[in-house]
């Protein structure tokens, strides 16, 4: 093969650099935390799967639990924006919740960890989107307005599965959710007679749907 001809500048290969790299790296822990759960995932496969050194795992974003951490907060930043340019608490959860559903991955992994003890608050203090939509549910309720009309085009199907999928996700996440809320434990009596009040509010919409 003739050898290169000094007279003409040679194109540069560019590895991926670090913003590029630590978002494969997070990508990839999302991923597998959320098919696996966080305790049976280890760096060393979050590295591969994501095709880096496992020292440049350490390098970019830390240890398990910092890959933890920064999974959680890229999401959750995005999350807390939304929460507090919301008007009010309907307003929030309408513009949460499609991407809460569409990036399974991460509503997946935070299930997971929930269910397997992660110590988020010790961690990250505390999930930053919930203190936001607490803070607007204070706002939201004492502004005083009128609430609006029940919907009335409810398909008992969704109806019956909402409130399903609501008592089998307090149960799944409970421990995790009320440190994040900021709720004692002490309170536990009096949170499940206003959790009870919910689920009748909710299914009692079953009462005012035209199908």
């Amino acid at each position: 093969m003739p050898d290169a001809d000094p007279g003409k500048t040679q194109p540069v290969t560019r590895r991926p650099g670090k913003s590029v790299n630590t978002e494969r790296i997070l990508d990839s822990a999302q991923e597998l935390f959320a098919k696996h759960g966080p305790a049976a995932v280890t760096v060393r496969q979050v590295a591969q799967h994501a095709g880096v050194s496992h020292a440049l795992v350490h390098k970019y974003v830390g240890s398990k639990d910092d890959l933890i951490r920064a999974v959680l907060e890229r999401v959750d930043v995005r999350r807390t924006a939304a929460a507090k340019e919301s008007a009010s608490l309907r307003d929030a959860y309408e513009r949460l919740l499609p991407t809460v559903i569409t990036q399974r991955d991460h509503s997946m992994m935070l299930v997971r960890s929930a269910m397997e003890g992660t110590e988020y608050v010790s961690m990250a203090e505390r999930i930053k989107t919930t203190s936001a939509m607490v803070a607007l549910a204070r706002k939201t309720a004492a502004s005083g307005a009128s609430p609006l009309p029940p919907p009335r085009d409810i398909d008992p199907r969704v109806l019956v599965s909402a409130v399903t999928a609501m008592i089998l996700g307090w149960a799944s996440v409970e421990d995790w959710v009320w440190p994040t809320a900021g709720i004692d434990p002490a309170e536990k009596d009096e949170v499940y007679r206003q959790l009870i009040e919910i689920v009748g509010y909710v299914a009692d919409l079953a009462l005012v749907t035209d199908r």
